[in-house]
């Protein structure tokens, strides 16, 4: 079960601060991760920082459609805190 994310603050270059219910918290690129589509809707900054937070459904998601479940970056930080790969699957 993944923890509820409690907050997530947007870095530069399409990277999220994250931190979850369980303690587990740092940053993730979204890079990786978004299709083309979603990215080019987050490239730009001020959409990027118009970051929301549904702490019902555990999800991030932007004005302009985009949106991620919290399991994705709490299992790429999990891999992080062990040494291995950061990569968001």
């Amino acid at each position: 079960m993944i923890p509820r994310l409690m907050a997530a603050w947007p870095l530069d270059r399409l990277q999220l601060w994250l931190a979850y219910g369980d303690g587990t918290e740092g940053a993730v690129d979204l890079e990786d991760h978004l299709g083309p589509r979603c990215l080019a809707r987050l490239r730009d900054v001020r959409e990027f920082r118009r970051l929301q937070l549904d702490r019902n459904q555990n999800i991030l998601y932007w004005p302009s459609g985009v949106e991620l479940h919290a399991g994705a970056p709490y299992r790429a930080l999990r891999r992080q805190e062990r040494g291995g790969p950061i990569r968001l699957p």
